[in-house]
């Protein structure tokens, strides 16, 4: 075989080719596969960090429910206590300083 000339391949050239392309073709469905799976992965975290905001802020509320349900039930208790006559004469003596007229009160200086 003279130095110049070029083998001659005795297989075409058209499996290669075939092959090449299913390469590229797998090659490509491999690329938008892992697309697709870090999107769905993004997706996912985003909703379990809403989750979890959603969690925290339900917790809060429940919390100041409890307080809310707790001061109701303090004022109910107040409403109750202020239908009894005894009770609203203690206050007018404590808070407001009145007295019956038939009483004297003394006031020490210190």
């Amino acid at each position: 075989m003279p130095s110049g000339q070029k083998k001659s391949s005795p297989v075409s050239r058209f499996p290669v080719r075939h092959r090449e392309n299913r390469y590229s073709m797998y090659r490509l469905l491999v690329i938008v596969l892992g697309f697709i799976v870090i999107g769905l992965l993004v997706i996912i975290g985003a909703q379990y960090l809403r989750q979890r905001e959603a969690g925290q802020a339900l917790d809060e509320m429940e919390k100041i429910i409890s307080e809310m349900r707790e001061q109701q039930t303090t004022l109910e208790e107040e409403i109750l206590k202020l239908q009894d006559l005894d009770y609203i004469e203690v206050l007018a003596r404590e808070r407001l300083g009145l007295v019956r007229p038939d009483e004297v009160i003394f006031q020490f200086e210190d």
